[in-house]
Protein backbone atom coordinates (compact mmCIF):
# COMPACT_ATOMS: atom_id res chain seq x y z
CA UNK A 1 0.00 0.00 0.00
CA UNK A 2 1.58 3.58 -1.30
CA UNK A 3 2.47 6.37 1.37
CA UNK A 4 -0.64 8.10 -0.43
CA UNK A 5 -3.28 5.20 0.06
CA UNK A 6 -2.46 4.75 3.90
CA UNK A 7 -3.14 8.77 4.28
CA UNK A 8 -5.97 8.92 2.52
CA UNK A 9 -7.51 5.93 2.01
CA UNK A 10 -8.07 5.67 -1.89
CA UNK A 11 -5.57 5.63 -5.23
CA UNK A 12 -3.97 9.31 -5.68
CA UNK A 13 -5.45 9.15 -9.50
CA UNK A 14 -9.12 8.87 -7.82
CA UNK A 15 -10.04 12.93 -8.02
CA UNK A 16 -8.67 15.17 -9.99
CA UNK A 17 -7.29 19.20 -10.51
CA UNK A 18 -6.07 20.27 -14.22
CA UNK A 19 -4.80 23.89 -14.38
CA UNK A 20 -4.18 24.83 -17.93
CA UNK A 21 -2.25 28.22 -17.97
CA UNK A 22 -2.14 30.08 -21.14
CA UNK A 23 1.13 31.15 -22.62
CA UNK A 24 0.63 34.03 -25.18
CA UNK A 25 -2.55 35.97 -24.16
CA UNK A 26 -0.97 37.79 -20.91
CA UNK A 27 1.51 40.99 -20.65
CA UNK A 28 4.84 40.07 -21.73
CA UNK A 29 5.93 41.24 -18.09
CA UNK A 30 4.34 38.67 -16.76
CA UNK A 31 6.43 35.84 -18.37
CA UNK A 32 9.11 37.87 -17.86
CA UNK A 33 8.75 38.33 -14.09
CA UNK A 34 6.38 34.77 -12.83
CA UNK A 35 7.78 31.05 -13.89
CA UNK A 36 6.37 27.65 -13.59
CA UNK A 37 8.25 26.15 -10.79
CA UNK A 38 7.23 29.41 -8.14
CA UNK A 39 3.45 28.49 -8.47
CA UNK A 40 4.61 24.48 -8.86
CA UNK A 41 6.39 25.10 -5.72
CA UNK A 42 3.67 27.05 -3.73
CA UNK A 43 1.21 24.72 -4.86
CA UNK A 44 3.33 21.63 -3.25
CA UNK A 45 3.79 23.41 -0.16
CA UNK A 46 0.22 24.08 0.55
CA UNK A 47 -0.84 20.35 -0.44
CA UNK A 48 1.41 18.75 1.96
CA UNK A 49 0.58 21.23 4.95
CA UNK A 50 -3.05 20.78 4.13
CA UNK A 51 -3.05 17.04 3.49
CA UNK A 52 -5.19 17.67 -0.14
CA UNK A 53 -3.16 15.27 -2.17
CA UNK A 54 -0.31 15.31 -4.48
CA UNK A 55 1.53 17.45 -7.08
CA UNK A 56 2.10 15.15 -10.42
CA UNK A 57 3.97 17.83 -12.52
CA UNK A 58 3.27 19.44 -16.03
CA UNK A 59 3.17 19.09 -19.32
CA UNK A 60 4.20 22.03 -21.02
CA UNK A 61 3.77 23.34 -25.11
CA UNK A 62 3.46 26.10 -27.48
CA UNK A 63 0.13 26.64 -26.18
CA UNK A 64 0.32 26.91 -22.58
CA UNK A 65 1.21 24.71 -19.24
CA UNK A 66 -0.98 22.10 -17.86
CA UNK A 67 -0.39 21.50 -14.06
CA UNK A 68 -1.45 18.52 -12.81
CA UNK A 69 -2.95 17.85 -8.81
CA UNK A 70 -4.74 14.50 -7.73
CA UNK A 71 -6.17 13.82 -3.86
CA UNK A 72 -9.18 12.15 -2.35
CA UNK A 73 -11.26 14.92 -3.09
CA UNK A 74 -11.17 17.08 -6.18
CA UNK A 75 -13.38 19.81 -5.08
CA UNK A 76 -11.67 20.51 -1.23
CA UNK A 77 -8.28 20.00 -3.35
CA UNK A 78 -9.00 23.07 -5.25
CA UNK A 79 -10.72 24.82 -2.10
CA UNK A 80 -7.58 24.75 -0.76
CA UNK A 81 -5.23 26.18 -3.81
CA UNK A 82 -7.75 28.67 -5.53
CA UNK A 83 -6.61 31.30 -3.81
CA UNK A 84 -3.09 30.81 -4.49
CA UNK A 85 -4.13 30.40 -8.40
CA UNK A 86 -6.14 33.81 -8.35
CA UNK A 87 -3.05 35.53 -6.32
CA UNK A 88 -0.33 34.55 -9.23
CA UNK A 89 -0.05 35.93 -12.13
CA UNK A 90 0.78 33.72 -14.52
CA UNK A 91 -2.49 31.83 -13.50
CA UNK A 92 -4.47 34.71 -14.92
CA UNK A 93 -7.55 33.59 -17.47
CA UNK A 94 -6.40 29.69 -16.30
CA UNK A 95 -8.84 26.92 -17.04
CA UNK A 96 -9.19 24.96 -14.09
CA UNK A 97 -10.89 20.94 -14.48
CA UNK A 98 -12.18 19.79 -11.19
CA UNK A 99 -12.60 15.82 -11.82
CA UNK A 100 -14.78 14.25 -9.23
CA UNK A 101 -13.65 10.28 -9.98
CA UNK A 102 -11.23 8.46 -11.86
CA UNK A 103 -11.12 8.96 -15.95
CA UNK A 104 -13.90 9.71 -17.69
CA UNK A 105 -15.75 10.86 -14.45
CA UNK A 106 -17.70 14.21 -14.35
CA UNK A 107 -16.07 17.33 -14.59
CA UNK A 108 -16.56 21.02 -13.57
CA UNK A 109 -14.76 24.33 -15.31
CA UNK A 110 -13.60 27.07 -13.53
CA UNK A 111 -12.17 30.11 -15.27
CA UNK A 112 -9.49 32.64 -12.90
Amino acid sequence: MSLFSKLFGKKPNQEAVFVHLDNANLAEEVYEDYDLSTIEDQLIEILADRKLGIFDGNQVGKAGATLYLYGPDAERLFAGIEQTLREYPLCQGARVIIRRGGEGAPDREVRL
